[in-house]
């Protein structure tokens, strides 16, 4: 047995390089280019949803600052004792601060006590901020000042989720970036390429399946893989569906079908099994939403395998399951589901009001059916 500590697959294959990064692109252009041309503003702002590559991105651009690489286009190398310093954390000119739980005066007047002095042993001082927006308005005021007398070589960059909660006054000396939800495909890309690091094989169906659950979200895609991976077996659709605790889409299909033949009691046995089996009731109504939509788009794609994250022979299975229903009853349960979803966030229990729905439902695809 080896003695090296285990690391977490997000820690693991932290981008070392700009290559790396999964999308951001827009981002990673224009950093490359200002390192190389050693045009670097003092303030960076990068705002985007969790698990996007914010403070992945400020590391490497205090990498590509720091990097001892004799050509500055290829900068940061991620093979350098100060690029694999910072990679470890170690790197003393490269601070990180959480400011969800350091958001005091004190904590920013420590950073500006530091930039009076110049960089120890790397070209440039970088302080990375993330959650910025939870300062204290005391801090913000501090940490003002030192934006608009910015020290010599220091480099600020600002991490947020909700960049609209900063004073424009920091806003504005800041360049700032939005950083995107990562398309599905590339995150799947992604994932293929660390899953054969890892020695192991997965069915390019899974991959997709936690690629379209992270929702944009590289860190959340590498957490569901690793749920999968520690779980052993097979890392196939199942397994994914599993370590998401998604009802299958076997259970889904025979809940739909139930409520489309206005087969109340079918229906609530349906979802009352997923109960019983510790599914999450959103998590159902996420998933019995996905269905209904794939039953649509399967009726007027021609390959809706390219935007369906389903297998050739799930989606021949939708196409037959829902091939009698009609376009505005799957459109009208959508909506009901959509309601309900937003509805269901405030409710301490809300697989109740699931089966209230199932209920109604199913009573209405009656009174549809005796009218045919």
């Amino acid at each position: 047995m080896s003695d090296r500590p285990y690391e977490a697959i997000y820690r693991r294959f932290r981008p070392a390089t700009f290559d790396k990064v999964l999308g951001q692109r827009h981002v990673v252009n224009v950093l490359r280019a200002q390192i190389a041309a050693g045009n670097v503003p003092h303030a960076y702002l990068f705002s985007g949803t969790r698990g996007t590559g914010k403070t992945t991105m400020a590391r490497l651009l205090a990498k590509g600052l720091n990097c001892l690489a004799e050509a500055a286009d290829g900068r940061p190398c991620g093979v350098c004792e100060n690029c694999r310093s910072i990679q470890d954390g170690t790197f003393v000119d490269v601070i990180e601060l959480d400011a969800a739980s350091n958001n005091g005066v004190d904590n920013i007047r420590e950073i500006t006590q530091v930039t009076v002095y110049p960089p120890t042993v790397g070209r440039k001082r970088v302080f990375i901020i993330d959650e910025v927006h939870m300062l204290s308005n005391a801090a913000v005021n501090a940490f003002l000042k030192t934006l608009e007398e910015p020290p010599e070589n220091t480099v600020f960059v600002l991490a947020t989720t909700e960049p609209g909660k900063l004073p424009a006054t920091i806003r504005s000396r800041c360049l700032s970036f939005e950083f995107k939800r990562v398309p599905a495909s590339v995150i799947a890309e992604g994932l293929g390429g660390i899953v054969s690091e890892l020695g192991l094989s997965a069915a390019p169906d899974a991959l997709a399946l936690i690629a379209a659950n992270a929702d944009g979200s590289v860190r959340d895609a590498l957490s569901i893989l690793e749920a999968c991976v520690a779980a052993g077996g097979a890392l196939d659709r199942s397994a994914v569906l599993e370590a998401v605790g998604s009802p299958g889409d076997e259970q889904i299909a025979l809940l739909a079908a139930a409520v489309f033949g206005g087969r109340t009691a079918e229906a609530l046995a349906a979802f009352g099994g997923m109960m019983q089996d510790g599914k999450e009731a959103r998590r159902v109504i996420e998933d019995w939403v996905d269905y209904l939509r794939s039953a649509l788009l399967v009726r007027y794609l021609d390959k809706p395998e390219a935007i369906l994250n389903r297998s050739l022979e799930n989606i021949a299975a939708v196409r037959e399951q829902t091939a009698g229903i009609g376009e505005k009853r799957i459109t009208a349960q959508v909506r009901a589901l959509s309601k309900l979803y937003n509805e269901s966030r405030w409710s301490a229990q809300p697989g109740i009001l699931v089966e209230m729905l199932i209920i109604e439902l199913s009573e209405d695809a009656n009174l549809s059916i005796e009218k045919e």
